[in-house]
């Protein structure tokens, strides 16, 4: 196996344990929080507004660190802060220190997922959308064990000794793998799968499709993506937050069915992620689109879930459209910006969807506490997730059409792609 690969293995470790974990566990200790505090469900899931608030802030600033520093001593800071941040929830006696605990594990958990898409997007071109599948394959993995394995330690420990506990995989498989494999050493800005030498006129046309991060910013498709990925991140944390309080409480399928149903999203989106990486491959931005879409039919499935048929088809819908969602910043950075500034590009629009994540659990909580019903909030993510796939009409690949055209045009064929047309806003002729 490729040196890339090995890369994505760490990668792929440091998702799961990292930042699939603490995610996966929240919905799983509301109930008991509840129960415990007596706060509503807006209290309890304001927690992921701070923890993705705090991420989507740092994210802002981290990927231009990215770009600049070690990604290897980047992880390492992160998964210690991750794995103190989980330690401290045994201390949590009140609202301000459960919700201080989770601004802390978001900073660490957002800085792993951004560190790790850059990572991997520098090692591939052609297969990055399938190599960043892989890598992200961590928060399925990890969805498909953490509602159960937290469900259940709960059950003999209680849920401060559960997040504690769950954060054992950081400190003894994640951070040392990380830390084997990825080497100081090496030039990650190595450029799109290194361990395969480039031809010198293929790197000349890969440089000359480059755009400037200043170029980036000033240009419409930049802002309607990050409008996007707001939008479709408000919608998927949303569903993601609320699902074991809505099937366990509203619709009466207990704790126990609620948590296996998490699980078995996550498990349907390890397709989802591959599926869609390829996808992405093929199609780009109007695969993202229909993945939009498709987040849309699984808010409309949530409604009679009651119904044993409808709850494993709103099962497989969601999981496959979550794991769209999950793979799509690091393909439209790459594919219509290019690698270049590829940590600032992803870092800004990872803090773009982090916004939405964050706003997207206390609206929905709040919603439900003054209607007593998801009904509403439910309505609101179906309009808000085909508002995500719309906003991407008229955005290009501008980057996959540069280096289409300057291909051809080295070949001496006529230009497929109107390159500098797609790219008009904010391109310029390379040469």
């Amino acid at each position: 196996m490729s040196r890339s690969w090995w890369i994505v293995v760490a990668g792929f470790l440091s998702i799961v344990f990292t930042f699939g974990v603490p995610t996966m566990m929240m919905p799983v200790i509301y109930s008991p929080l509840i129960d415990e505090f007596g706060w509503s469900r807006t209290q309890v899931t304001f927690v992921a507004t701070l923890k993705f608030g705090a991420g989507a802030v740092f994210g802002i600033f981290f990927g231009a660190l990215v770009d600049r520093f070690s990604i290897r001593r980047i992880v390492m800071l992160a998964s210690i802060t991750s794995g103190v941040a989980m330690a401290s929830f045994l201390l949590v006696q009140s609202l301000w220190q459960y919700y201080l605990a989770g601004l802390v594990l978001g900073l660490g958990s957002i800085a792993v997922m951004i560190a790790v898409k850059v990572l991997v997007s520098r090692r591939f071109m052609r297969r990055q959308g399938f190599a960043i599948g892989a890598a992200l394959l961590g928060t399925s993995v990890a969805g498909t064990f953490t509602p159960v394995l937290a469900r259940a330690l709960i059950e003999q420990y209680g849920w401060r000794m559960t997040v504690a506990l769950l954060s054992v995989g950081i400190w003894t498989i994640a951070l040392p793998t990380f830390l084997a494999i990825v080497k100081d050493a090496e030039k990650e800005s190595a450029g799109p799968e290194p361990e395969v030498a480039l031809p010198p006129a293929r790197a000349e046309q890969l440089a000359a499709a480059e755009m400037e991060f200043s170029e980036v910013v000033r240009s419409r498709s930049f802002w309607m993506i990050g409008l996007a990925l707001m939008l479709i991140g408000f919608v998927d944390q949303a569903m993601g937050q609320h699902l074991v309080l809505y099937l366990e409480r509203d619709v009466g399928l207990g704790l126990s069915v609620a948590a296996t149903t998490l699980s078995a999203v996550f498990f349907v989106s390890i397709v989802g992620k591959l599926g869609f990486g390829w996808l992405y491959d093929k199609l780009s931005v109007h695969g993202v689109m229909l993945c939009y879409f498709l987040m849309a039919v699984a808010v409309i499935l949530a409604f009679p879930a009651q119904l044993l048929p409808v709850l494993i088809a709103f099962t497989v819908v969601r999981g496959l459209a979550h794991g769209g969602a999950i793979v799509d910043i690091p393909v439209l950075s790459k594919h219509c910006f290019g690698p270049k500034v590829l940590g600032k590009t992803i870092g800004v629009l990872t803090a773009c969807v982090t916004v939405g994540f964050a706003l997207g659990p206390p609206v929905v909580g709040y919603i439900h506490d003054v209607q007593g019903s998801y009904r509403n909030a439910f309505l609101l993510l179906i309009g808000v997730s085909i508002a995500a796939g719309l906003a991407l009409l008229g955005v290009k690949a501008t980057y996959r059409e540069r280096v289409a055209a300057l291909e051809q045009a080295a070949r001496g064929e006529p230009a497929q792609v109107a390159w500098g047309a797609a790219s008009s806003e904010a391109a310029r002729p390379s040469s």
